[in-house]
């Protein structure tokens, strides 16, 4: 069996995430001489009733999907990954952003660089149906990793913070599969604001 180049780096920018994850890196970390990162999380336009439309009759309708955020990293016009200093774990409804609400992550703080790349790593989900059901989704070993692409790279300068929105597609993350609901994140992001 013949191993696929994408399939090798994509398994080794996995193991580097749960390295960095399972090891701290946040916690007492120094970050003089970084700059802060404000990361905002919003939706995309599709509504949610897209999503119920196609799975309610055999998985039951959401209205609220917890999504517990472990680790953010950052990729370098260079191609280095930078661990976001950031207080994690933190959940977040991502069904909850809807009619231009957002949530914002708590603050990290990235070394001064250009952007352009983001890693990010959740290890839970909980969906709560409009009957109140909770359906805890299994998350692959180590949780879901999503490599969203900035659309126009941002910069991180010393001192300064950076305000960067991360756009969470509802539409394309949860589906309905032999009775089962599924999580595949995807986000999307133009870069900073």
């Amino acid at each position: 069996m013949k191993t696929q180049p994408s399939t090798l780096a994509r398994a080794t920018l996995v193991l580097s995430v749960l390295t960095l994850t399972t090891c701290g890196g946040q916690e007492g970390m120094d970050t003089a001489g970084m700059g802060q990162l404000s990361l905002v999380l919003a939706s995309s336009a599709a509504p949610v009733a897209s999503m119920q439309a196609s799975s309610e009759h055999s998985c039951g309708a959401p209205q609220a999907a917890s999504v517990t955020f472990s680790a953010i990293l950052a990729r370098t016009l260079g191609g280095t990954l930078a661990e976001v200093t950031i207080a994690l774990p933190t959940t977040v409804d991502l069904l909850s952003m809807v009619n231009g609400k957002e949530a914002t992550l708590p603050d990290g703080f990235l070394p001064p660089g250009t952007y352009d790349q983001f890693v990010v790593v959740m290890k839970s989900v909980e969906l709560t149906l409009i009957d109140g059901t909770k359906v805890t989704i299994t998350p692959p070993g180590g949780g879901w990793t999503a490599i969203v692409n900035v659309t126009q790279p941002f910069t991180v300068v010393a001192g300064q913070t950076t305000t960067v929105k991360l756009k969470f597609r509802r539409d394309l993350s949860f589906g309905c599969s032999l009775g089962g609901w599924e999580f595949h994140p995807k986000f999307e992001c133009d870069g900073a604001n």
